[in-house]
């Protein structure tokens, strides 16, 4: 069964969870006569053992900290960096795009004061102003910082009091904010802060853009949907069409993929971090149960704005023959300076349809007043998907042409021509399953034929 947890639930579940942790902390901290320390000697202990984690892994040739960092749930994750000192000092990094000063998306660091305080558990507070840290703290509008003041103060609602919730056992530590409550992730950084920032735009850049936008979310039969995974706001939702529930999850990106704020489930499986797989054909949760898979054969199958080109040396001795035949007559029909220069799926740079589906595309090229010009005509196809990574092509009789077609074959005489056109166009019908030659934005693609058949190299131009 497909489950989703909601955002309300998600807060309701944070507030039932500081609730007994405020309980816990004040058995913990306050009930004297179980401890030989009291609440107050424990909270310094506490401090002095976090802080000292925090200098140890920003000292000794380490590389400090990576700060997965949260605000309010309309902007994306940030990556902040962290090398911490055991004077009160702390230097902070990244490259996020609310940097003031003109440093917006550039590397920037900035040097302050953090202070462990004595509340009813343990508090990492940045208790100075910080170029890195301070603007996503600051009350003021975030696309017009920093002259206004918001009425209400929240700013982008990020917080600099990290209240301590956890040591995880892989090394992380889990804070949330004091006043908005996202959470805060501090993990030990494995390369310099540069090197991370290069790799982690490598890896967004290889599995994210702004073509195809949506992302299968798979486990085993169930399958729900990502949308704008690119802005590091995504759209969470059930089907494609119509959707009857949608939610939002923020999420940082990595050098191996991304990190959701909130751990989520599909089909009692949990996730929360996806890596690339090693084929790169798609992202894999911790336990590799759920796959993201960007809708890669949809944007082949519905190549609408898009023409892919067929390798014409894969072309069968007899649509070469029809090819051949077909270009012959045009010539006669026109002049000798016309030429068919490649076929295609999809709508042609030039072709006149109004048709909304792909077409048989023919790409042509003609000497006019002495220039050389070309244009496309093309024939419709119906184009649908049986199951992922498949399609299926065909085409029926009365399939429509689009007006450059038609008055083509009004002007070569009509239906000799048009017969062999539709007898060429139909040479493609069958069942394919598809192979990209990349899994996020493919240039091109291989089409290998189902219960036989020819097989197809298609490539963009």
């Amino acid at each position: 069964m497909k489950n989703m947890m909601r955002k309300d639930i998600r807060y309701f579940m944070m507030g039932v969870a500081l609730a007994a942790v405020a309980l816990s902390g004040c058995s913990q901290f306050e009930e004297e006569n179980l401890f030989s320390e009291s609440a107050a000697q424990r909270i310094v202990h506490y401090n002095e053992d976090l802080q000292a984690r925090l200098v140890e892994q920003s000292s000794n040739g380490n590389n400090g900290w990576l700060i997965q960092y949260y605000v309010a749930s309309e902007y994306e994750g940030f990556n902040l960096f962290g090398r911490f000192n055991e004077n009160g000092k702390v230097t902070l990094a990244s490259d996020h795009r609310f940097l003031r000063g003109g440093n917006a998306g550039n590397y920037t660091e900035d040097t302050s004061f953090y202070e462990m305080l004595r509340e009813e558990g343990p508090v990492l507070a940045f208790n100075t102003w910080n170029d890195v840290l301070t603007v996503l703290v600051d009350p003021v509008s975030p696309s017009d910082a920093p002259k206004t003041i918001l009425p209400d103060g929240v700013g982008l609602q990020g917080d600099q009091n990290l209240v301590f919730e956890s040591n995880e056992e892989d090394g992380s530590i889990m804070f949330h904010g004091e006043r908005n409550l996202a959470k805060v992730r501090f993990v030990p950084c494995d390369r310099p802060w540069e090197t991370y920032i290069d790799d982690t735009k490598d890896t967004k850049k290889a599995i994210t853009n702004t073509t195809i936008t949506t992302y299968y979310v798979v486990c085993g039969t169930d399958t729900l949907y990502f949308k704008n995974l690119h802005k590091g706001i995504i759209t969470y939702f059930d089907r494609i069409e119509d959707p009857m529930f949608s939610s939002t999850l923020t999420c940082v990106f990595t050098p191996t993929g991304f990190r959701l704020q909130y751990p989520d489930s599909i089909a009692d499986a949990q996730f929360q971090e996806f890596s690339l797989a090693s084929d790169k054909s798609c992202l894999l949760s911790e336990d590799e149960k759920v796959k993201v898979i960007a809708m890669w054969d949809y944007y082949i199958v519905n190549s609408r704005g898009t023409t892919w080109n067929f390798d014409q040396d894969k072309l069968t001795d007899e649509q070469k023959s029809l090819l051949a035949l077909i270009n012959a007559e045009l010539k006669k029909a026109f002049d000798n300076t016309f030429n068919i220069t490649s076929v295609g799926l999809g709508k042609g740079k030039t072709v006149a349809s109004a048709s909304p589906g792909p077409l048989i595309v023919f790409d042509y090229s003609y000497t006019s007043k002495g220039t050389k010009k070309k244009s496309s005509i093309g024939i419709a196809v119906t184009t649908s998907m049986p199951t992922f990574g498949q399609m299926v092509i065909k085409v029926s009789p009365d399939d429509s042409v689009d007006s450059n077609m038609d008055n083509f074959f009004t002007r070569s005489g009509g239906s000799y021509v048009e017969s062999l056109v539709r007898q060429f166009a139909a040479t493609f019908d069958g069942t394919y399953s598809i192979v990209p030659d990349d899994y996020f934005l493919p240039t091109g693609c291989e089409l290998h034929a189902i219960g036989g058949g020819n097989n197809y190299s298609l490539k963009q131009p």
